[in-house]
């Protein structure tokens, strides 16, 4: 029978990528080389590359905070909330930090006053009662933007902070008054409330099959914490948008009183490496990052990120989630660039997926080491190894 194999057949093998240039390792004693690295470093920490899908929920934020614009104007008014559930480092936190950034843009190419307070971003911990919760909003309000002008001409001065945070001994009543008053007064629009899957407690937070008899439960302190959020909702004293990881669909399912509140939950789902509208919308990230990171003078030359190959490589380790890819990015760049690389290579992601991305369960293998070869070189090499 003929053989069906050719001289272009290709094969799969595990085989890491070779570095093209600088060394196997940094070298600390590189000064240039660690300087390059530390920039770059700062630079892909606040970078944002706009994405489709992103994009889509800053739009859908924005519509929420004008829709609760308008309902306010009465006093007292109920108005609906909103949530976004995705795995973690997906890229849901990201999105709120650029709505930040967005309306202070937009606001200074108006000519207009920045408004610091009008999104107040708080994360959650665990067996966080009320009265911290509270005082988590207080402090953001009184800390953050010290000395910084308001809404209104307001000016958080240090004095102003002290009355905003009130004493340690001021019991809850007292201190959700003040949220209620400074939220008014300094003209928050929305209150972010990040990593909501806190506020349950169970063996792992695991949900398996929706089947909440696992020991999953709410604290106390959880069952008061979600029943005033829920009344701030129903009294129309702030916005609030809940984000959680995966395993906040437990939250909601335990609370679906709650849950119906917020509407439909809002979407951030990952890539799909095999449609081609989506590796389409992949590449284009990667096409951009890589000009985003040569404008910002990260480096010089362009990276290894438009190359196909690369491409199926990332969409695959990360998953599809754009988040994921570029936190992959951010520890493979300034590596590359502390063994004095002259910009980042496939090895350097290869490196960055096995000493992060696989350690958090993102992928369980490196796909920038899997390499097809033509056949006849496989079999030369296993001639060559049987040889000696």
């Amino acid at each position: 029978m003929p053989s069906t194999t050719t001289d272009t057949a290709m094969t799969p093998v595990y085989r890491k990528p070779a570095r093209v240039t600088g060394r196997a390792k940094p070298d600390l004693g590189d000064a240039a080389a660690q300087a390059r690295s530390e920039k770059a470093e700062a630079i892909v920490a606040e970078m944002w590359v706009d994405t489709d899908r992103q994009r889509a929920i800053l739009l859908a934020i924005r519509q929420y905070m004008r829709l609760c614009k308008k309902l306010r104007k009465r006093r007292g008014t109920a108005i609906p909330g909103r949530r976004l559930s995705q795995f973690s480092q997906a890229g849901k936190s990201a999105i709120v930090e650029r709505l930040i950034a967005e309306l202070e843009q937009e606001a200074i190419a108006a000519g207009e006053q920045h408004n610091p307070f009008r999104v107040i971003h708080i994360t959650i911990d665990t067996r966080m009662s009320l009265k911290m919760l509270y005082q988590e909003i207080l402090n953001r309000l009184a800390d953050d933007f010290l000395d910084q002008p308001g809404a209104v001409g307001l000016r958080v001065t240090a004095e102003m902070a002290e009355k905003i945070k009130g004493k340690s001994t001021d019991n809850v009543k007292i201190v959700e008054q003040r949220v209620e008053e400074w939220t008014a007064k300094l003209g928050v629009e929305l209150v972010v409330v990040d990593e909501v899957q806190r506020l349950v407690t169970k063996p792992e937070r695991v949900l398996a099959d929706g089947d909440l008899d696992d020991g999953t439960f709410f604290t106390a302190d959880a069952t008061d914490v979600t029943k005033k959020l829920q009344g701030f909702l129903d009294r129309g004293v702030v916005p609030l948008f809940f984000i959680g990881d995966e395993t906040s669909e437990v939250f909601f399912k335990l609370n679906q009183q709650f849950a119906a509140r917020l509407g439909d939950p809002l979407e951030l789902k990952p890539l799909n490496m095999g449609r081609v509208a989506d590796r389409r919308q992949f590449h284009k990230f990667c096409v951009e990052y890589d000009k985003e990171l040569r404008w910002r003078g990260a480096i010089a030359a362009p990276t290894c990120l438009p190359e196909p190959d690369v491409l199926t490589a990332l969409i695959t380790a990360s998953g599809g989630h754009i988040g994921r890819a570029a936190r992959i990015i951010e520890v493979a760049l300034p590596k590359a660039l502390a063994r004095a690389a002259v910009t980042m290579e496939a090895y350097d992601l290869s490196n960055a997926v096995r000493s992060f991305a696989i350690g958090l369960d993102w992928v369980d293998h490196d796909p920038f080491s899997i390499q097809y070869v033509p056949v006849q070189q496989i079999a030369a090499e296993e001639a060559e190894v049987d040889a000696a």
